[in-house]
């Protein structure tokens, strides 16, 4: 049975130091914190400006089109809160809408609804739930 050659063993790496003191002080001293500078600067040079044609950051709101599926979620909203507070709550108008991708997704969405003959704006969180159901997550 053939076995390979062993080039690299614990004592063989153990004693390169010895016979080699300055490339490995070298490399404590300069090599290392070059190394640690070159993986950090970047995140510092980054420009962190927002501009309008760049998307979102990831994992935050980003403004959505007014479609039929914002529409939808936004009556859903407005008959949650009127079923949870028992008052009779119409959707006037769909001001603004954003959403943020989670579990499913999250519409912000700031309307106005109707309380009788009163008109009101309103902030509502609803998240579209992976199956597609959907929860008013919060109403201001």
């Amino acid at each position: 049975m053939f076995a390979p050659p062993v080039y690299h063993t614990e004592k063989t790496m153990a004693v390169l130091p010895r016979y080699f003191p300055d490339i490995f002080s070298a490399m404590n001293r300069f090599l290392l914190p070059l190394l640690a500078l070159a993986l950090v600067a970047p995140v510092f040079a980054a420009d962190t400006s927002k501009k309008p044609d760049q998307p979102a950051l990831a994992g935050g709101y980003s403004p959505a089109e007014i479609d039929s599926e914002v529409r939808r979620v936004a009556e859903f909203a407005v008959k949650a809160q009127a079923k949870a507070t028992g008052k009779p709550l119409h959707l006037v108008k769909i001001l603004k809408v954003e959403s943020q991708v989670v579990a499913g997704l999250n519409y912000r969405l700031e309307i106005e609804v109707a309380d009788g003959s009163e008109h009101l704006n309103a902030h509502a969180v609803v998240w579209r739930k992976l199956g597609g159901s959907l929860a008013l997550t919060s109403w201001e």
